[in-house]
């Protein structure tokens, strides 16, 4: 397990090769989430990705672990996959993302508590950030996801619309599931970082695009763009 303590700014950034994690430690961030398939919302890693940014960086690591591109789990050879992918990882010193949806009795959706329970099982020192699809859930995820210790932080952009009413969605999010923290990603703009550094409730954000050179998921993440955007979200004064 990774080491952060404490209600901190934070900036996470998505990477994809050593290259990309280099980069973003060199501009400042403070975690790293590794994935591959970045257009694909994250797919698990290679672990020898993983271990390679473990040789090289001190920054804290979290691992997508989601071998298809889909929040519902569809069989039990799905389920056997990301079995296999969490069991990858559940030697190295690193935290996970992971999260699905399933129907519930009613119709609605619901947080799928047996495939969080299962990476959970896996990889039993890490902590979990239940990523965006909480966002395809209805109603309040907060008694499921405190059912599952392991998990510390939820990942989402706070649906659609303008970031002020993101923002206030996103606030709401926070105060019903603390004390695990809200993960500010998803679409985020420049202009969007202005609305939510206001929010004192929000301290943490999570970039894909917008730390690339030219905000291009066929670029590299860019040292320089990501002390701008450190700057931008962690030394504001607030």
């Amino acid at each position: 397990m990774t080491t952060e303590t404490g209600i901190a700014d934070a900036l996470e950034i998505i990477v994809l090769s050593v290259e990309d994690g280099v980069a973003a430690a060199d501009g400042g961030a403070t975690r790293l989430e590794v994935v591959r398939e970045i257009q694909a919302d994250g797919l698990t890693p290679d672990v020898r990705l993983v271990e390679a940014l473990l040789a090289r960086l001190t920054v804290p690591l979290r691992v997508m672990i989601r071998p298809r591109n889909t929040f519902l789990v569809g069989d039990d050879a799905h389920r056997e996959e990301i079995r296999r992918d969490a069991t990858l990882f559940a030697d190295l010193p690193v935290d996970v993302v992971t999260g699905y949806v399933r129907a519930a009795a009613d119709g609605s959706s619901e947080i799928d508590e047996d495939a969080l329970a299962l990476v959970a099982e896996r990889v039993p020192r890490a902590r979990i950030t239940v990523h965006r699809a909480i966002e395809r859930i209805s109603g309040d995820p907060a008694a499921a996801l405190r059912r599952c210790p392991a998990v510390d932080r939820v990942l989402s952009g706070g649906g659609a619309g303008a970031w002020t009413d993101r923002a206030a969605a996103l606030e709401g999010l926070q105060a019903s599931i603390a004390p695990i923290r809200v993960i500010v990603g998803g679409g985020v703009t420049l202009d969007g970082i202005d609305v939510l550094t206001a929010r004192t409730t929000l301290r943490e954000l999570h970039v894909g695009r917008l730390a690339r050179a030219g905000q291009s998921f066929a670029q590299p993440v860019d040292a320089a763009v990501v002390a701008e955007l450190r700057a931008r979200w962690m030394e504001t004064g607030r």
